[in-house]
């Protein structure tokens, strides 16, 4: 047998359906079924689309080293200066604004650096990947350097780029014909934002409206992140110079993060997109990083064998429990939470999300109600999956994939989860079944 009956409830009635209405019926619970777990590579995700530029490294013992730039086009709000012939230009400033996101060490200076693009950004079918690749300058025309103030108001960073970048895109305006994003695209490709090495924090800066913060008091000025170049007329007969903003906007859709990973020396050295590695060979644990594509697996090779307990049975529940594994994490390197969970094929794609009732993806929270981190879990619901799997006709293989985000995302921290035999935080399987 490859499960044990862990307990059992006899009763007449149950309020599941009329058929089982007046059975001789049991309860029982199996808690001992194979749950293998593996952590996997996707050979790219797609990292554009999101509204937020995530920029930052990070160093540990658990994925090595995971270096994250953002690179985006600009677009002007115009492409006319305001009174060109009498307009003199003053200064550039890129204003970034924080999500209240932080991953790592805050308490030490972060560093980042402004490069201007060398080459276009071009869609790969309409997507931009963590591996997608576009050159960039070797000389800065900009840098910063700041405490990261996460959960504080008004939080953002001006980041004065040089003077000379600044005239050069003034006098382009001022004295060019560019009418259109293409034209303009000629002379000013767009930014690399690059985190110095000696960071180890990953810091996201959002790029919507909602992410709008308040930066000059007297005048309630408001931004989100944006290029700002300010210039005036200058004085004629008598007239007062007057002052101007013009805006050069990141666009929306061609801007990515490009994230990049080197897990040498690390838990994951063995790892590749072409190599998944079992829980077994990483001291019963597997890992998820939604930012470089890694994942952990789930599979319950033996589940058919539970038809084989009664001729007739419902699924009443079925639970996975998954606990971060005690040590692996701290304020700084915090567990991702919420955490979805997808049926995947053979190949590890995605073949369904987990969804309830009316149809909404369901996502799954870390309970760490208690002060013990041994005693915190994920509590996946596996009735569906469970009731599925059993009730096919022709064998589908799917397994479960376990993202710390959405499939489609890729802006959530780390998580380490422990397999059933891990010593401290030990998944659990439990389905209830009733029969007769």
């Amino acid at each position: 047998m490859l499960f044990l009956f862990s307990c059992e409830d006899e009763s007449n009635t149950y309020e599941v359906g009329s058929s089982w209405m007046d059975a001789q019926s049991k309860m029982v619970m199996v808690d001992t079924l194979t749950v293998k777990m593996s952590t996997i590579m996707m050979d790219s995700v797609t990292t554009s689309g999101k509204s937020v530029m995530m920029i930052g490294n990070i160093k540990d013992q658990t994925f090595g080293q995971v270096n994250s730039s953002s690179l985006f086009e600009l677009t002007p709000s115009t492409y006319t200066l305001t009174s060109p012939t009498t307009a003199v230009f003053d200064s550039i400033v890129m204003y970034l604004t924080n999500t209240n996101f932080y991953y790592g060490d805050t308490l030490k200076s972060y560093k980042l650096n402004v490069y201007p693009l060398q080459s276009r950004i071009k869609l790969n079918n309409g997507y931009l990947y963590n591996t997608s690749d576009f050159s960039y300058s070797s000389t800065s025309v900009g840098n910063a350097e700041f405490y990261p103030r996460p959960g504080t108001d008004s939080s953002y960073v001006k980041v004065r780029l040089d003077q000379s970048y600044g005239q050069n895109l003034f006098n382009t305006l001022k004295n060019s014909d560019v009418n259109t994003q293409e034209y303009f695209l000629n002379f000013y490709k767009g930014l690399a934002l690059v985190p110095s090495s000696d960071n180890n924090a990953m810091l996201r800066f959002g790029m919507d409206t909602s992410y709008q913060v308040q930066i000059n008091k007297s005048t309630k000025e408001k931004v989100t992140n944006v290029v700002r170049m300010y210039y005036h007329t200058a004085s004629q007969n008598g007239t007062e110079e007057v002052k101007y903003t013009l805006d050069l906007n990141p666009s929306s859709t061609y801007q990515y993060n490009k994230i990049k990973s080197d897990f040498t020396g690390s838990d994951l050295a063995n790892l590749t997109p072409q190599s998944p590695v079992s829980s077994l060979n990483l001291e019963n644990k597997s890992y998820l990083m939604a930012g470089i594509g890694v994942f952990t697996k789930v599979e319950i090779p033996y589940l058919k064998s539970l038809k084989n307990i009664y001729e007739n049975y419902k699924v009443i529940d079925a639970t996975l429990s998954l606990s971060p594994v005690a040590g692996s994490y701290s304020n700084n390197f915090y567990n991702a939470s919420p955490l979805y969970y997808y049926w995947g094929d053979k190949s590890n794609k995605i073949v369904s999300s987990t969804t309830d009732s009316s149809g909404t993806e369901v996502t799954v929270s870390l309970s760490n109600d208690s002060e013990f981190q041994n005693e915190h879990a994920y509590n996946f619901s596996l009735q569906s999956y469970v009731s599925t799997i059993l009730s096919e006709t022709v064998n589908s293989n799917y397994n479960l994939l376990i993202y710390p985000s959405s499939y489609s995302d890729v802006l959530a921290g780390k998580a380490v989860l422990g397999d059933t035999k891990n010593k401290t935080n030990p998944a659990k399987l439990k389905v209830y079944i009733l029969g007769y």
